[in-house]
């Protein structure tokens, strides 16, 4: 697919993203690797987490910042209901109506700009100590 047709929003970059899920009853974490693509109102991807490799597609809207997509694993599919903003994307996941939790995924650059202005941001903080301790 040729870049200049995929989704151009800040919030929605194609590309590498990562995050987790949680199961309702658990505040245990379940990381997830993901490989997203957005274009035209359109999500499809696929990733791995710690139940199997997975496919993935639904819809969005920028209008309403709300998303919708069907993660596809070989045994089963989850739906998964969330809202886009600056964090990534979070809502809710269902398997059937007895299984449900929480998830929130973020691009995975996103992470390492927030590490890599931390660490901009602590050189500077000691060359200064530096500066002042002689």
């Amino acid at each position: 697919m040729k870049k200049e047709n995929l989704e151009t929003h800040q919030f929605l970059p194609s590309g590498e993203w990562e995050g987790f899920y949680r199961y309702s009853n658990s505040q245990g974490k379940h990381e997830m690797s993901i490989e997203l693509s957005f274009k035209k109102g359109k999500v499809f991807g696929s990733g791995t987490d710690d139940i199997n490799y997975f496919s993935w597609k639904g819809n969005y809207s920028l209008e309403t910042f709300k998303i919708s997509m069907i993660k596809t694993y070989p045994s089963h599919t989850v739906n998964y209901q969330g809202d886009i903003d600056e964090n990534g994307i979070w809502g809710i996941w269902t398997i059937h109506e007895n299984c449900r939790g929480g998830f929130h995924i973020w691009p995975k650059k996103q992470q390492s700009n927030k590490n890599s202005e931390a660490l901009k941001e602590e050189i500077t903080k000691s060359k200064k100590l530096k500066k002042i301790n002689g």
